[in-house]
């Protein structure tokens, strides 16, 4: 291996031991704490499911190939023993400064509506890993958090990071599950992986849910006719002429549909 290659496995071997030092050190002080609740073990696999993929995305190609390879005896046994120890400290250290303060609860409503403003303007800037960190944040405290979920599986979309994008929308459309435009992002995100069947159902749930949304109704016709539902495309069609008979896609859509039949 290179000199790159010693000091990143290196990096990680110091990394590990320095986790192990924190979580013996603070052992004893947190040992007066219950253990977790499932909910806390929920937002635990998420937040590590997120953050695993953020970690191998920076890492790269060459750090990937290096981190499977050199460690590969160690790579599973030192994961799980990451995920156990980190995911643990988290949970009780947060309950163990609650209780040292008082409080019963998790980060106020408020805070948390300010940490999703804050990822917004985050994104507005291109600052991608500052709005993901503050993100992720949110949805670690609160598990069920529709707002962060949504803004970062948006986030996630917009920059073709679509296996992440779908994770994120999939929790959150069993969140709201009558949400349209949830529907809609997801089916994007499916045609984007080239499923188009799935995309096409995703935009058939988003249409069900708002039958007059305009844009809801482009996606939907344009990805019958792209999985061969012809009829229901006319259909749609139809009906857009009437809730938004000014639309100029229509004479694209009717041409579309005609050049597809043929």
């Amino acid at each position: 291996m290179t000199n790159f290659d010693w000091i990143l496995v290196l990096a990680i071997g110091i990394s590990f031991g320095y986790l192990l030092r924190v979580a013996i050190k603070k052992a004893p002080q947190l040992s007066i704490v219950n253990p977790m609740s499932s909910r806390e073990a929920q937002a635990r696999e998420r937040k590590n499911s997120l953050l695993e993929a953020r970690m191998m995305r920076q890492v790269g190609e060459r750090g990937r190939t290096v981190w499977k390879t050199a460690l590969q005896p160690i790579f599973h046994a030192v994961r799980d023993a990451f995920r156990r120890i980190a995911g643990r400290l988290t949970a009780l250290e947060r309950r163990y400064v609650e209780r040292q303060r008082g409080g019963g609860g998790t980060m106020d409503a408020s805070a948390l509506h300010r940490m999703v403003e804050e990822a917004k303007t985050a994104i507005g800037h291109e600052r991608f890993d500052l709005a993901e960190q503050k993100l992720i944040a949110v949805v670690s405290h609160d598990p069920r958090h529709a707002e962060a979920y949504e803004v970062l599986g948006r986030m996630y979309l917009s920059q073709g990071q679509y296996a992440e994008s779908k994770e994120a929308l999939e929790f959150l459309a069993k969140l709201v599950p009558n949400d349209a435009s949830v529907m809609i992002a997801l089916g994007q995100v499916h045609e984007e992986l080239g499923e188009k069947k799935i995309a096409h159902e995703y935009y058939s749930k988003g249409r069900d849910i708002s039958p007059n949304n305009p844009k809801y109704l482009d996606f939907f016709i344009q990805s019958a006719i792209a999985v061969g539902e012809y009829h229901e495309a006319q259909v749609a069609i139809d009906h857009l002429s009437k809730v938004n008979p000014e639309n100029q896609k229509i004479v694209v859509f009717e041409k579309m549909l005609i050049d597809a039949r043929s």
